[in-house]
């Protein structure tokens, strides 16, 4: 069950954040016991029908969604009619989508999805490109893409601005939560989806606009490895090459997983996919704010003024 607290995290003393880390993992065993209904959702995913995005489709349409739109790099008819063969009743939508575009272009593409959605109940944020020659694109499709698409979709869920709320889900890496010396660029990519997850999740926004915002990190998967990969530095090329034939899970694995991951999800949390299991991931906050700042931020207009007069 999509859930969270009653404030913000920010700004908070450490004694609070302490406190909201309690209230987390009470959320938490609560949501082992409850789920995630997606009967009858209508679902959005933004990456390649190929890979992880094909194989959580693939359990998606097992769980009697409605309607899925998939918004991909390029058109691939036959895995649109392998979802649609494991069940007839939902309707798929599907449209050639470049993650990179800018956010005014997008906005053009969602009004249409819209038309045939209605609304959207859950986007799921699954593009992903490792390419360290090549930094720029590595950027704007993992995070800046990612970042305009959930500017974009917000309003349409936003129940303050005639939404139902929803939930987002933002598929990222382990390497967001870890640094990577052999894809550095990627890596950073990474790291940003998860800062811009646990920023939009705050209860600051969620209470508002009751769209809660998740995030799963995959493993090494093996769709990934299978390619021909280049570290960011001569120095790490042979760990690179040698990955290829590492061990790892399986896109049908990790694809099961992201959708266990969002039938148990709950405002902010952060998932590890790996290893053909799921693990939820404690949340840690490193700066300790001043007390003089903390009330500043937390007082009202009048109590502003008496603050700077007090400051002369």
């Amino acid at each position: 069950m999509v859930g969270g607290g009653q404030w913000s995290l920010w700004p908070l003393s450490i004694s609070t954040q302490k406190l909201y880390c309690l209230v987390i993992e009470k959320n938490l065993r609560k949501a082992a016991k409850r789920m995630y209904d997606l009967t009858g959702k209508h679902v959005c995913y933004v990456a390649d029908c190929g890979g992880i995005a094909l194989e959580t489709s693939k359990v998606l349409m097992t769980k009697n969604i409605a309607k899925l739109a998939i918004l991909q790099s390029v058109e691939n008819p036959p895995a649109i009619a392998q979802l649609q063969s494991i069940k007839h009743s939902t309707q798929i939508f599907f449209w050639t989508f470049d993650v990179t575009m800018a956010r005014e272009e997008m906005k053009k593409y969602f009004d249409e999805v819209m038309v045939q959605m209605d609304y959207i109940d859950v986007l799921i944020n699954g593009a992903t490109l490792c390419d360290e020659r090549n930094i720029d694109a590595t950027i704007n499709t993992n995070l800046t893409g990612m970042m305009n698409t959930v500017a974009t979709v917000l309003p349409y869920m936003d129940r303050k601005m005639g939404g139902s709320g929803g939930l987002i889900v933002n598929v990222t890496s382990v390497i967001g939560l870890d640094p990577s010396p052999v894809f550095c660029a990627y890596s950073a990519s990474k790291f940003g989806v998860i800062g811009f997850t646990r920023s939009l999740a705050d209860p600051l926004y969620y209470t508002q606009n009751g769209v809660a915002v998740m995030a799963v990190c995959c493993g090494p998967t093996k769709v990934f490895v299978d390619r021909e990969l280049t570290a960011f530095l001569a120095y790490g090329q042979t760990f690179a090459d040698r990955l290829r034939r590492a061990p790892c899970q399986s896109t049908a694995v990790c694809g099961k997983n992201i959708v266990n991951a969002i039938e148990r999800s709950e405002n902010g949390q952060i998932w590890i996919a790996d290893k053909g299991g799921l693990e939820s991931v404690a949340l840690h906050w490193y700066w300790h704010m001043a007390d003089q700042f903390v009330n500043y931020m937390q007082s009202t207009d009048d109590e502003d003024q008496e603050f700077f007069l007090g400051q002369r």
